[in-house]
């Protein structure tokens, strides 16, 4: 399973836990996080979830230098991290 699908199961289980809006069938890079209703402690669960399976949280993430806003710009922060 590749970053990208780990990212968006991680999101699916953490919107099924967190929030009460359904997780779409499809999502985009430009899908916003806000919008499926996680709020700061969620997303930190999210990230930890993760975490389990890839090992790491992007130190980016984690120094506050970014805060992914869209689908896209999480999936990248663990692809940039990845690379290195």
């Amino acid at each position: 399973m590749g970053i990208r699908d780990t990212v968006r199961a991680r999101l699916a289980e953490a919107v099924a836990e967190h929030s009460p809006m359904p997780f779409p069938d499809d999502i985009d890079d430009d899908d916003e996080l806000d919008v499926f209703g996680l709020d700061s402690l969620a997303f930190m669960g999210l990230l930890t979830a993760i975490e389990k399976d890839v090992g790491y949280i992007p130190r980016a993430i984690l120094e506050g230098d970014i805060y992914p806003e869209t689908f896209g710009e999480l999936v990248s922060a663990y692809d940039v991290q990845g690379a290195k």
